[in-house]
C-alpha cells in the first residue's frame, strides 16, 4: 500500500495550481483589449501596443468660454496651442505678435497661466464645456514625425538611428512597449521626445477617461478635409461665444498658413511613404504599433495590410446558423 503524502505536498499542489489559474488570468487580463465595449483578441494581440496607456497630457482650457483642447503631437499641436492662446487672451496674443503659424521658439504668455494649463475639475465636469483635438491618420502622423524628427532636425532624436527608417520605427516600438508594460515607471522618470512624438493618438488628452466627450477634428495634407475641420471648429467657437470676427479671423489664418514644422511639403517624403509602402519589416511593427488607432478612431484602413482592414477577430453573424443547420 503506498504511502499517504505530506501534508505539505497538498499545499504546494494547491498553491502551484492556484499560480497557473492566476497567471493565466492575468495574462488574458493584460492581452484581452477592449475597443467601444467589444473584446478585440487574436492570436499575437500581445505583441501589438495597446491602447488608451495615458501618460501627462497637454490639456488646455478657455474657461470664460467653457473650451477645453489637447495638444497632440505631429498632429496640429503647435497649431492646437496657438488657436487656444489667442482664445484666451487676444489682446496679449497681438502684442506679442505672435501668429497661428508661430513655432515653439516664439514665446507664449497663455502657458504661464495655471487655469489655462490646469482646468479646473468643475470645468471638466461642467455638461456645457466642449473638448476638441485635431486627430491625424496615424500612419501619415507616423512619416511626419520621422521626417522632422530624423531627416529635417539637426537633434540626435532618433536612437542614434539617422535616417535608417528601419531602425527608428523599431527603436519607437521597443520604447512604446516598455512604456506600455511599466507604465508606472516612466510616470517618475518622464517620456522621451520620441516617445512623446510617436505615441497612439489614445495615448494622448485622457481619451481613456472619456474619448466619446470630445469633438475630434481630422486634419491632413488634403485640403478639403483640413477645410471641413476647420468649418467644425468654427461652428465649436460660434456656440461657445467666441467673437464672431476673432472666429473669421481663425479660419482664415489656419487655412492660408503652415507651421514651420509642417512635412507634407518635403521632398523627402515621397521616399519616407515608399519605405512605408513596400518595406514588410517597417509595415509590420507600423501595424503593431498604430493598429488600435485605427480602431478606436474614425480613420479608413486602405493603408493597412488587406487582413487588417476588416474585424477578422470577430466570428460572422451567420456562423452558428450555419453550424446549427449542419447539425442532425
Amino acid at each position: 500500500m503506498g504511502s499517504t503524502p505530506p501534508k505539505y505536498f497538498w499545499i504546494i499542489v494547491t498553491f502551484s495550481v492556484s499560480l497557473s489559474v492566476y497567471g493565466f488570468f492575468s495574462f488574458q487580463s493584460r492581452y484581452t483589449v477592449y475597443v467601444d465595449g467589444h473584446v478585440v483578441n487574436f492570436t499575437g494581440v500581445e505583441d501589438f501596443i495597446q491602447p488608451f496607456v495615458s501618460y501627462f497630457p497637454v490639456i488646455l482650457a478657455v474657461p470664460d468660454n467653457k473650451l477645453v483642447s489637447c495638444g497632440i503631437p505631429k498632429s496640429m499641436s503647435q497649431l492646437t496651442i496657438n488657436i487656444m492662446c489667442l482664445l484666451y487672451d487676444e489682446d496679449s496674443f497681438s502684442a506679442e505678435s505672435n501668429s497661428l503659424n508661430d513655432t515653439w521658439v516664439n514665446k507664449r504668455d497663455c502657458l504661464e497661466e495655471n487655469e489655462f494649463r490646469n482646468p479646473t475639475p468643475q470645468l471638466l465636469n461642467d455638461n456645457e464645456t466642449v473638448r476638441f483635438a485635431f486627430i491625424r491618420d496615424p500612419i501619415q502622423r507616423f512619416i511626419s514625425m520621422y521626417l522632422d524628427k530624423c531627416v529635417q532636425s539637426k537633434e540626435k532624436y532618433c536612437f542614434d538611428c539617422g535616417t535608417n527608417m528601419r531602425c527608428v520605427v523599431q527603436g519607437v516600438y521597443d520604447e512604446l512597449k516598455n512604456l506600455q508594460n511599466y507604465r508606472h515607471e516612466f510616470q517618475k522618470s518622464g517620456v522621451s521626445i520620441m516617445a512623446q512624438h510617436a505615441a497612439p493618438l489614445s495615448w494622448n488628452c485622457n481619451f481613456d477617461r472619456g474619448l466619446e466627450k470630445w469633438h475630434l477634428l481630422m486634419m491632413g495634407s488634403d485640403f478639403e478635409e483640413r477645410k471641413s475641420s476647420i468649418s467644425h471648429l468654427t461652428n465649436i467657437l460660434k456656440r461657445q461665444g467666441f467673437n464672431e470676427s476673432l472666429v473669421e479671423k481663425i479660419q482664415q489664418d489656419t487655412l492660408a498658413g503652415e507651421t514651420a514644422h509642417g512635412t507634407h511639403t518635403s521632398p523627402h517624403r515621397v521616399e519616407a511613404e515608399r519605405q512605408v509602402r513596400e518595406d514588410p519589416f517597417i509595415r509590420d511593427l507600423l501595424h503593431k504599433i498604430y493598429f488600435f488607432d485605427y480602431l478606436i478612431f474614425p480613420f479608413k484602413r486602405d493603408a493597412l495590410d488587406e487582413k487588417y482592414r476588416t474585424n477578422f477577430w470577430t466570428i460572422p453573424k451567420n456562423y452558428f446558423i450555419n453550424l446549427n443547420s449542419c447539425s442532425v
